[in-house]
């Protein structure tokens, strides 16, 4: 009897040690699997395994996620990607096309110059940052900020182009008076770049050119030129009729004895 009560102590503690092994056992297998945890505020995670590929649901924090991917050693990686605004300032400058040219003849001492500082605002929201891990376009959160940086420095360019017809059209427009959506509008910023959302694309300072006595100065340069055509085509003319009347003639215009 002592024996028998002996045995079932000893069945009740292995069957015991048997349940909490499977349970350290199954909690261990979903802690590997469970990437929410690793995945802090303002960010979120891309999952990338060799046997999956990209995974484009993104981890983000506060909602329960679970990959199987992550149970094989060195099969998963959870990359890191911060949903912050990336905010940098673009300086474009230049002068306006052949102004040394329109100085030099009329000696004319304006400034023709012109430079524009732009405050860029934007970030790219969890399921852009999938496709664009997927896609191959970026693969870290360094990447994905060169990937912005990039598009600030186009976008400024095309602003700076921008700006510039809006004076041509009108020499008294003020750059400081476009606000972030007109320049947004203004540039396709939306159709160039439809992973990113600007948050903000305003003007810091700008510099202008004169550009009233820039026109002044390129349509007299075009009007005199134009003249000198029309005057080199008209002694053209009375050469070749000349010539036309005097064939004899046609050495001595021709350079020869």
């Amino acid at each position: 009897m002592f024996m028998h009560q002996e045995d079932s102590r000893v069945m009740k503690k292995k069957k015991i040690a048997e349940i909490l092994i499977v349970i350290i056992f199954t909690g261990f297998v979903f802690f590997l699997g469970w990437t929410q945890f690793k995945v802090g505020a303002g960010k979120c995670g891309i999952l990338i395994s060799k046997t999956s590929g990209v995974n484009t649901d993104p981890v983000l924090p506060g909602k329960f996620t679970w990959h199987w991917e992550c149970l094989i050693p060195t099969n998963a990686e959870l990359r890191l990607f911060s949903l912050k605004p990336y905010i940098e300032t673009k300086s474009i400058h230049g002068t306006l096309p052949s102004a040394d040219v329109y100085s030099a003849v009329f000696n004319i001492h304006s400034d023709f110059s012109y430079r524009f500082d732009f405050s860029i605002s934007g970030k790219a929201v969890p399921a852009d940052i999938a496709e664009l891990v997927k896609n191959g376009i970026v693969s870290d959160s360094d990447s994905l900020n060169s990937y912005l940086d990039s598009a600030y420095s186009a976008l400024a360019n095309k602003a700076a182009v921008f700006i510039l017809d809006k004076i041509t059209e009108n020499p008294s427009f003020r750059p400081e008076s476009l606000k972030s959506d007109d320049i947004l509008n203004g540039i396709a910023a939306a159709e160039d770049w439809p992973y990113i959302i600007f948050t903000d694309f305003s003007i810091i300072s700008s510099k202008l050119p004169d550009r009233t006595l820039y026109n002044s100065a390129r349509d007299t340069y075009i009007a005199e030129l134009k003249q000198q055509r029309e005057r080199a085509s008209a002694r053209k003319e009375k050469v070749n009729e000349l010539l036309q009347q005097f064939p004899e003639l046609q050495n001595l215009f021709s350079g020869r004895q």
